[in-house]
């Protein structure tokens, strides 16, 4: 693992603390009419409701919205009036990283801390009608406002873009990351491959990279908003990787799985074992209204002991359902209608920020 990393990226299966949301705002390019944003609100609503029930959930809410968020959510979730621009808060605020080792404490034991990690953030590539100032100064604007119990006790600053979901790791110092992001000249202009290595290795601790040059079709540029890899591969653990399979000749993501498997068949981890390959099937869907989908049942979401896992009323909902159950045998899978998110052009994992307990096991 990269040693001259203070900080590391812990396991999504470490136990979380908390989930940070944003409620959906006026004038968001997704939603240019009323009953968009409406319906919208609606949707992120009823995900952050749920969530809620199992751990606790901070909604970031715009000072223009303080009297409209309480027509939508119930007062036992907390808020926090700070201004943003969008509502996709995985992609578009801090990551959460751990201190790799125990920190001084007053009086106490020594124990890890979270620092937040301030990656640059323009716009997803500064693309056309997409507003952003506002999101590339939130954390700190947040690290003002929010009290010492939520924990981050230093914010670190990249002049990278690294968008939530343009990489996964096993925190163990496996990556695998999207070169279509990352390497993106309207993200990061003149940037490598290499450049972005040096860059994850100083601030959050990587320091083996399994490139893939795509996400799924739906979401790749210059259609969609980039690349992003967490509808694709997601690390059950060190060594194991689930993936996203499409067997459908029919459509294109049968060629992106393809080619991730062959990528990922042919790498190894970062202590130089081969990697585990375990398929995922694709929902049966094929196409809605804006063409093939991107459905994936790797958009779940790890919260203790449950495992909000999506549904899509799709005759493969529950042989995935059953399948993450026997990988997760010790967590309890809570399904979650997402159709309504990625009929928005969203996903739970694009707009959900899970922060985790500082003493993460090691």
């Amino acid at each position: 693992m990269a040693q001259g990393s203070r900080w590391i990226t812990p396991a999504e299966m470490e136990p979380t603390q908390r989930v940070w949301m944003n409620f959906p705002r006026a004038g968001t390019v997704n939603w240019p009419a009323m009953w968009q944003l409406s319906s919208a609100r609606r949707a992120w609503t009823r995900l952050a409701e749920t969530l809620n029930q199992y751990v606790p959930v901070t909604l970031l809410v715009d000072p223009d919205d303080q009297q409209t968020v309480t027509s939508y959510v119930s007062s036992d979730i907390d808020t926090v009036i700070v201004p943003f621009n969008n509502a996709l808060l995985r992609r578009t605020g801090f990551s959460v990283v751990v201190s790799r080792h125990p920190q001084p404490n007053t009086g106490r034991r020594p124990r890890r801390v979270l620092g937040m990690m301030d990656f640059t953030f323009n716009g997803f590539g500064r693309l056309a009608g997409v507003d952003y100032g506002l999101d590339d100064t939130m954390p700190g604007t947040l690290m003002d406002l929010l009290p010492d119990t939520n924990g981050f006790s230093q914010r670190i600053f990249s002049m990278m873009v690294s968008e939530g979901g343009s990489w996964v790791t096993d925190g163990n110092g496996t990556a695998i990351a999207s070169e279509a992001l990352l390497t993106d000249q309207q993200r990061n202009p003149g940037w490598s491959t290499n450049a972005v290595e040096r860059e994850l290795r100083r601030n959050v601790g990587i320091d083996h990279f399994i490139w893939l040059p795509n996400g799924l079709n739906r979401g790749a540029a210059p259609a969609g908003w980039g690349g992003y890899l967490d509808q694709l591969v997601a690390f059950h653990s060190p060594g194991r990787v689930l993936l996203h399979t499409q067997p459908d000749p029919s459509h294109p993501d049968h060629a992106v799985t393809n080619q991730t498997r062959e990528i990922l068949s042919a790498a190894t981890d970062a202590q130089g074992n081969a990697l585990e390959i375990i398929d995922v099937p694709a929902p049966q869907t094929h196409s809605d209204m804006r063409g093939p989908v991107n459905w994936s049942y790797l958009d779940y979401l790890m919260l203790n002991d449950v495992i909000i896992v999506p549904r899509f009323v799709d005759p493969n909902d529950s042989t995935a359902h059953e399948l993450l159950g026997k990988l997760f045998p010790d967590h309890r899978i809570v399904p979650f209608m997402a159709q309504d998110l990625f009929d928005h052009g969203v996903s739970i994992r694009a707009i959900t920020l899970p922060q985790p307990q500082a003493s993460t096991r090691r």
